[in-house]
């Protein structure tokens, strides 16, 4: 009887290690949507759902450390610093406000955009012999103002700073409003990483996302 219940609970045992790792074996929509969750929608619980998914292949030390605020607001700064350095120093130091305002809104509305992952594919990995990659064809939906396009630096140029800081005061309203949505398709890649009879699912660093983002959403509002 001993030697009965000795082997019901070994088979317990195995049943649980299984379903553990059947756990950490997600599908590569379900990594794309931590990545895309955690450096567009910058969501603090996605971070950590993230880097608990990454600590197993990867190690702790290969995880992200990021305060979301900051990041935010020093890429706000960032955008602002470069546009009214463009600008003369009277009608720069007089906007300078304004033109925080309409960049935060702007992102904010990058930070709102949607997806929807409409296929995926393996493909051999070009970088690594017998080594695999996954690509998928994602749909991004772009809030968007009706008619209104991006700032147009050569139209700021010409401005005083009083006539600036409406035309931006205006902008702000109309992104903050942004009633319509833009769909563009694009293509993201996930390496195939193999550890322990699980397949786990790398982007190698969030720049390519963020990149075709940016550049995707700033060609939208430029048509």
């Amino acid at each position: 009887m001993k030697g009965t219940m000795r082997i019901v609970l070994l088979m317990l045992l195995f049943c649980i290690q299984n379903l553990s790792a059947q756990a950490d074996a997600l599908k590569p929509e379900q990594v794309f949507g931590m990545y895309f969750n955690t450096f567009v929608k910058q969501d603090e619980r996605a971070l950590q759902q993230l880097n608990e998914y990454l600590v197993p292949f990867l190690g702790a030390e290969n995880t992200y450390t990021i305060d979301m605020n900051k990041s935010f607001n020093d890429e706000v700064q960032n955008l602002t610093g470069s546009f009214l350095a463009h600008l003369p120093k009277e009608t720069a130091a007089g906007c300078r406000a304004e033109a925080g305002e309409y960049f935060s809104a702007l992102l904010n509305n990058l930070r709102n955009t949607g997806y929807v992952v409409k296929n995926t594919k393996e493909v051999k990995n070009e970088y690594a012999d017998n080594s695999w990659v996954t690509e998928l064809s994602v749909d991004l939906s772009f809030p968007v103002p009706t008619n209104v396009s991006a700032l147009k630096l050569e139209e700021a140029k010409k401005m005083t700073a009083e006539d600036l800081k409406s035309y931006l005061k205006n902008k702000t309203k109309a992104f903050a409003k942004s009633e319509k949505k833009t769909t563009v398709q694009q293509v993201f890649k996930l390496y195939q990483v193999k550890k322990e009879g699980n397949t786990y699912y790398w982007n190698g660093g969030p720049q390519e996302l963020v990149w075709k983002l940016n550049e995707s959403y700033f060609k939208t509002l430029n048509h």
